[in-house]
C-alpha cells in the first residue's frame, strides 16, 4: 500500500494494519524491550503494561505530526516531553535508542507492516530517538544548573572545599 502524502505515519500506520494490530505492535514493543537485559534496566522494573501504555501515547503523539519540521517546534517537542515525561527522565543512552529502534523495527514485521508504510514509520522513530537524545541533554544541564544555584548545594562545596584546607600537615 502506498500511503497518501499527507497521511501522518500514525494515520497510514493504523490504515495498512488496523487498530486492535497497532494496539498489539505496540504490546509485543513493550514486552520485547523488557526481556533485553540492557533495556530492562533502563525501565527500573516498570510493568509491560505501564510501559506499553507509555510507549502508545508517545508514538501515538509523535507518529500523529503530519510534517517531520513539526518535530523542530520547541513547543511541540516541549509538550511530547511534558506528557511523556516519565520515560524521558529515565535519561536512555544512545546505544539504549539503538536497540530500542531495533525492537520497534522487529515488531513492524511481525505485525506485517511494510514498504512505504514501514520507512515512513522507521524514520519517525529515529526523529523520536533524536528527540530523546537531545532533551536528555536538555534534562542533564538543566538538572546541573539547578544544582549550581541551589543554595544547600553551594553550602556542601563551600564546607568540602574548606576542610581541604585545613587538612592536617603531615609531621
Amino acid at each position: 500500500m502506498i500511503s497518501n502524502e499527507s497521511q501522518s505515519p500514525l494515520a497510514a500506520l493504523t490504515e495498512e494494519i488496523g487498530s486492535s494490530a497497532f494496539n498489539y505492535l505496540i504490546k509485543t514493543f513493550s514486552e520485547t524491550i523488557l526481556q533485553n537485559v540492557d533495556l530492562e534496566v533502563a525501565f527500573k522494573g516498570m510493568e509491560a503494561e505501564v510501559l506499553a501504555d507509555h510507549m502508545k501515547n508517545l508514538i501515538k503523539m509523535v507518529f500523529g505530526y503530519k510534517c517531520k519540521s513539526n518535530l523542530v517546534n520547541s513547543n511541540i517537542r516541549g509538550q511530547v516531553v511534558l506528557r511523556n515525561y516519565a520515560l524521558f527522565e529515565l535519561g536512555l543512552s544512545r546505544v539504549q535508542l539503538r536497540k530500542l529502534q531495533l525492537h520497534f523495527e522487529a515488531a513492524m514485521r511481525d505485525s506485517m507492516v511494510e514498504g512505504e508504510v514501514f520507512e515512513q514509520c522507521k524514520e519517525r522513530f529515529t526523529d523520536l530517538c533524536i528527540i530523546f537524545d537531545a532533551e536528555k541533554r536538555g534534562l542533564q544541564q538543566q538538572s546541573s544548573d539547578a544544582m549550581s544555584n541551589d543554595p544547600a548545594m553551594i553550602m556542601m562545596a563551600r564546607a568540602a572545599s574548606s576542610r581541604c584546607l585545613v587538612a592536617p600537615k603531615a609531621a
